[in-house]
């Protein structure tokens, strides 16, 4: 039987991310990063990482000698920025053998320590990334100013350098037309939510991504406790928004729920989109107990069936149409074996 680590708050709290932009003083910033000054980033920022003390845990890659699906998986797994990708021709990323601490080299800054973790864990999180930091930081001085904190090649970046951020999963509030009103009050306390891998990129699936906008001015504290609260408190509305459809008609919300897990375990054919679709009923209906499945499996499933992740799965170049078969084929599976083991 498999094991699936539980987390806090995991009904409507996929994952809590923090990551933290850093560049070194002794060398120009990206504009002006030539390729032998990128080589040099990615050397001292490797050598210090693997002298840490889970050093040996990590795997150096850099992205201009991974075939496209792998750089893709990457992205799928929220182990490094599509933006990373922008440059792959000099960008190189760290990634802890748990997945749970990542190092991104070369992007719009030298370095960005990310720690990743299921559930509402940001307090966790931005304790793993800021211990490798500090550990590279204490090797190599960080471009730093007594006024403004940490520079960054982004002024928005510039401060704490910390970005925190949240993947909610919300088909309450989204069944009930609140998204609107939910992005309005969280803009007003300095936060953003946009869709699950990029900025303008579409909510698939009812998920959001909630992250603070500033970074000057403010402490790391005080931007992990301000969106920790905001968490809460949008998990809470979701959770009332699920009884509350459950109290109006739960038959209803039962047989639009266990149609969709239906029609999934009997398709021949599955696309992204529409495995997204699928994906988020099957993750409400056991949230809500209709179907027995470990939430947690779920959501490495998500993962695991997005494109890139689907072509490093078959280990090989695949187009749509045996994407497609792959998916559902693999989707089928996984259900019917997770169901079993619960």
């Amino acid at each position: 039987m498999r094991e699936y680590v539980s987390a806090p708050d995991q009904d409507v709290v996929i994952s809590s991310r923090v990551r933290l932009s850093r560049n070194y003083e002794d060398l120009p910033f990206s504009p002006k990063l030539t390729p032998e000054y990128a080589e040099e980033v990615v050397d001292r920022t490797a050598r210090s990482v693997f002298s840490s003390r889970n050093g040996a845990s990590f795997m150096l890659l850099k992205m201009r000698e991974l075939e496209d699906d792998a750089r893709s998986r990457l992205v799928e797994h929220h182990l490094i920025s599509y933006d990373l990708l922008k440059y792959a021709g000099r960008s190189a990323a760290m990634v802890s053998s748990a997945g749970t601490i990542s190092v991104m080299m070369c992007e719009e800054d030298h370095v960005r320590f990310q720690g990743l973790l299921p559930g509402l864990q940001l307090e966790r999180s931005a304790e793993m990334a800021l211990g490798l930091d500090e550990k590279v930081g204490d090797d190599h001085p960080y471009a730093f100013d007594s006024q403004w904190g940490f520079l960054t090649a982004c002024p928005a970046n510039t401060g704490t350098g910390l970005r925190a951020c949240v993947i909610l999963h919300l088909p309450a509030l989204v069944a009930a037309g609140q998204m609107g009103a939910v992005m309005q009050s969280v803009a007003k306390l300095g936060l953003n939510i946009r869709g699950l891998y990029a900025a303008g990129s579409e909510a698939q699936g009812q998920l959001y991504q909630m992250s603070n906008v500033a970074t000057l001015g403010r402490s790391e504290e005080d931007v992990i406790r301000s969106l920790a609260v905001a968490t809460e408190e949008i998990a809470g509305h979701e959770r009332a928004m699920r009884e509350n459809a459950e109290k109006r008609d739960m038959l209803q919300l039962q047989d639009a729920l266990m149609r969709s897990w239906g029609e999934t375990m009997e398709a021949r054919l599955m696309s992204t989109k529409e495995f997204m679709k699928r994906y988020s009923d099957i993750r409400y209906a056991a949230s809500l107990g209709y179907l027995h499945l470990p939430i947690p499996a779920l959501d490495v499933l998500m993962m695991d069936l997005q494109p890139g992740s689907l072509g490093v799965r078959a280990g090989r170049l695949i187009g749509e149409r045996e994407g497609e078969i792959l998916r559902a084929q693999t989707l089928r599976e996984e259900l019917k074996a997770l169901s079993k083991e619960e």
